[in-house]
C-alpha cells in the first residue's frame, strides 16, 4: 500500500476526517491512521457503513456514465470529498469538472491531486452558499454555464440539516444552470437501524464525536427533483438505479436505506 497522504488544516493528519474514512473505505490511500482507527469505529456500531459509501460511490459511476452517454462534459460535485477511487474525472476523463468540499483540509489535499488536470478544478466551499460557489473563480475558469451542466450532489445531504434549507440550495443551483442541465443525486434514507447505529456509536466512543446527520425519508428525496423530468428509472433504492450488467448485486436491494435519481432541467 502507498504512503498515506494528507494535508494540513483543521482536521490534519492526528484528527479523523469524513471524507477520509471514505476513502479509506473505498480502498484508496489518501488517508491516516487516525481515519483508519474512526472507521473501525464506526464499523463497530453500524457494520454495513463501508457497504453503504462503496454503493454510493458505484452508484456516482453509472450517473456519470450515463450522463456522458447523453453528451454531458461539465460536472460540478458538491461534498466531493476527496477526487479519488473512481471519482468524476476519473469515470469520464477529458471532461471539465470542479469539485467542491467545505473542509480545508480535504480541499487542499484535492487541490494537490488534480493539479495535473487542466480541465479539472477543487474548491474550498460551503455548498450551501451557491453564489459564492458559482461566482468563484474555480467555476467561472473551468465550466461554461451557458451551457448544461452535471449538478453532483451524492452521499451528501445528510450532512445538511432542515434549517439550512437544502431543498432551497439546490433550487438555487438549478435556476443558474442552463436548460438541459442535469441534477444527479444519492441520500441515505432515515430508517431505525441507521440512527441506532449513531446512537450506539455515540454511546461507545463518547470521546469521538460525529456531525450531525439529517436522514431524510424517500419522499423528501423525490422533492429535491420537483419541476425537473426525472429520467428512468425514477427515484429508486440506490442499487436497482441502472445496475450494470454482472454487478454484485445486494440480495434485497429493495431494502437499502437510500434513494437516488437523475433529471433533466427542462
Amino acid at each position: 500500500m502507498a504512503t498515506p497522504i494528507w494535508a494540513p488544516g483543521v482536521n490534519g493528519p492526528e484528527l479523523p476526517n469524513t471524507a477520509r474514512v471514505r476513502d479509506y473505505w473505498l480502498g484508496g490511500t489518501h488517508n491516516s491512521e487516525a481515519d483508519q482507527e474512526l472507521a473501525v469505529h464506526l464499523v463497530s456500531a453500524a457494520p454495513h457503513l463501508p457497504y453503504l459509501c462503496r454503493t454510493h460511490r458505484a452508484y456516482l459511476g453509472r450517473v456519470v456514465r450515463r450522463l456522458t452517454a447523453l453528451g454531458v462534459r461539465q460536472f460540478l460535485d458538491l461534498g466531493s470529498g476527496l477526487p479519488t477511487a473512481d471519482n468524476v474525472h476519473l469515470v469520464a476523463p477529458g471532461a471539465s469538472v470542479v469539485y467542491v468540499d467545505i473542509d480545508p483540509a480535504v480541499a487542499a489535499e484535492g487541490q494537490a491531486i488534480v493539479a495535473d488536470e487542466p480541465r479539472v478544478s477543487y474548491l474550498c466551499a460551503d455548498l450551501c452558499d451557491p453564489e459564492k460557489v458559482l461566482e468563484s473563480q474555480e467555476v467561472r475558469s473551468t465550466l461554461d454555464l451557458s451551457q448544461p451542466v452535471a449538478l453532483l450532489v451524492l452521499d451528501v445531504l445528510h450532512f445538511v440539516p432542515d434549517e439550512a434549507e437544502p431543498h432551497e440550495v439546490l433550487a438555487r443551483y438549478l435556476d443558474a444552470l442552463a436548460p438541459g442541465s442535469y441534477l444527479g443525486l444519492s441520500h441515505t434514507c432515515r430508517d431505525p437501524f441507521m440512527l441506532a447505529a449513531v446512537g450506539l456509536f455515540g454511546a461507545m466512543y463518547g470521546d469521538q464525536p460525529l456531525p450531525a446527520f439529517t436522514f431524510r425519508y424517500p419522499d423528501q428525496v423525490v422533492r429535491f427533483f420537483d419541476g425537473m423530468e426525472v429520467l428512468a428509472p425514477g427515484v429508486v433504492p440506490i442499487p436497482l438505479w441502472e445496475p450494470d450488467p454482472g454487478e454484485v448485486q445486494d440480495r434485497n436491494p429493495e431494502n437499502f436505506q437510500g434513494s437516488g435519481g437523475l433529471a433533466r432541467k427542462l
